[in-house]
């Protein structure tokens, strides 16, 4: 479960929201932490007015110093936010974190940023342009211009790519990708991307990061999330009961394929909805970022790691209005 809840209670000062977020589990959350926000854009405006509808006049703030957050969408008047936690949330505890409101502010690709692709491309912008994606997840990559950063490697079989303002991989007939071999993906993490598979192959099809998958440095993909162009098959390699044909998936449409890794299991998310999970030993050694396809054509806006929640469950959410 990751999803957050928001809960309205009472009405103070007209331009600072204040955020209680609630551990519910047995478990203290990591150190830093990447907390979902899911705020009702219109009901905040109604408090304060001055609230841009794109939310680029605010900053989060945790006793008084800024934290880093970034905006991934806006859909249907909610806005979804990562901020990064700087403290531990206790178990069945809370912290308090503020929204600041304030007419003179904009994105600083620092303390508040969005997703690259989000207002782009408008006149005068640049892709990625207020992207602090690195500043908030454990890992980043928005695969800006033309070319991988230096880190990313190409597996054994690996063919050719394109950079564009995201990455595309076609005509490969094995499982290889590439794999950033900068950043090793340590237990209890979420490895996601936000991706499309665009081909019209049926065999095993696009891979990420854990089809996005965790790769060993000895030539072995050790973890696999993947989704056919079909929509017919959703899974993972290496574990067991980790194969299942629903839900449904139409080629070319962009979702949040997300994999949570962990001692003894995986689970598979998709749009932040479990889809399947397995049993299994995952490895402590070699676990690097990695994307690649079967047959198949993929194409990548963004992909990062994130810390697990507690038992899998987000904190709770409250804002105070």
């Amino acid at each position: 479960m990751v999803r957050s809840n928001l809960v309205s209670i009472s009405v103070g000062y007209p331009n600072l929201f204040s955020i209680k977020l609630t551990n519910t589990q047995n478990v203290d959350t990591p150190s830093p932490f990447q907390q979902m926000l899911q705020l009702p854009v219109s009901q905040l405006q109604s408090y304060t007015p001055i609230l841009a509808s794109d939310l680029h006049n605010i900053r989060f703030v945790y006793n008084g110093t800024g934290i880093p957050a970034w905006l991934e969408s806006i859909s249907n008047g909610v806005a979804t936010i990562w901020v990064k936690l700087p403290v531990s949330i206790p178990a069945n505890s809370s912290i308090s974190i503020d929204m600041e409101v304030d007419p003179v502010l904009n994105f600083d690709g620092n303390y508040w940023g969005e997703a690259p692709q989000l207002n782009y491309p408008l006149i005068n912008t640049m892709y990625g342009q207020y992207d602090n994606g690195m500043n908030v997840f454990n890992f980043y990559d928005n695969f800006a211009g033309t070319s991988l950063r230096p880190g990313w490697t190409p597996m054994p079989n690996a063919m050719s790519l394109t950079v564009n303002n995201g990455v595309t991989l076609s005509g490969y007939n094995n499982d290889d990708g590439y794999y950033y071999k900068n950043y090793t993906v340590p237990l209890y993490s979420i490895i996601e991307a936000y991706m499309k598979d665009t081909g019209s192959g049926t065999v095993r099809g696009s891979e990420i990061g854990l089809g996005t998958g965790i790769f060993g440095g000895s030539g072995t993909v050790v973890e696999d999330y993947e989704v056919t162009p079909a929509g017919i098959t959703w899974y993972m390699e290496g574990y067991v009961g980790a194969n299942t044909s629903s839900p449904s998936y139409t080629s070319g449409t962009m979702i949040m394929l997300s994999g949570a890794y962990y001692p003894t299991g995986a689970t598979l998310y998709v749009n932040y909805n479990e889809v399947l999970s397995g049993t299994g030993t995952a490895t402590t050694t070699d676990a690097y970022p990695n994307f690649g396809i079967f047959n198949d054509i993929i194409f990548i806006q963004y992909m990062r790691v994130r810390a697990y929640p507690p038992n899998g469950v987000m904190p709770t959410v409250e804002v105070i209005v």
